[in-house]
């Protein structure tokens, strides 16, 4: 039988995002993806009523883009 191995998923650090809370999901974009592609998915999702983005630019690992996304609880 094999053990399957896991590591740790690397993560950015920047102080500039430090006081981001901690996203409900987390969509990340490759250096291969277009700038338009990026913005229409953060465009869309920032039209929802349920969802806020924050994007951070991966600029210390390339030109990778990562957006969070937090759940918003519509006051009621």
């Amino acid at each position: 039988m094999s053990k399957e191995q896991f590591s740790e998923q690397a993560t950015a650090v920047d102080d500039e995002y430090t006081d981001v809370p901690d996203p409900d999901a987390v969509i990340e974009f490759g250096d291969g993806v277009e700038e338009g592609f990026v913005g229409l998915i953060e465009h869309t999702l920032a039209t929802s009523d349920f969802v806020r983005t924050h994007r951070v630019p991966m600029t210390a690992q390339g030109q990778e883009t990562t957006l969070l996304v937090s759940e918003v609880v519509p006051d009621v």
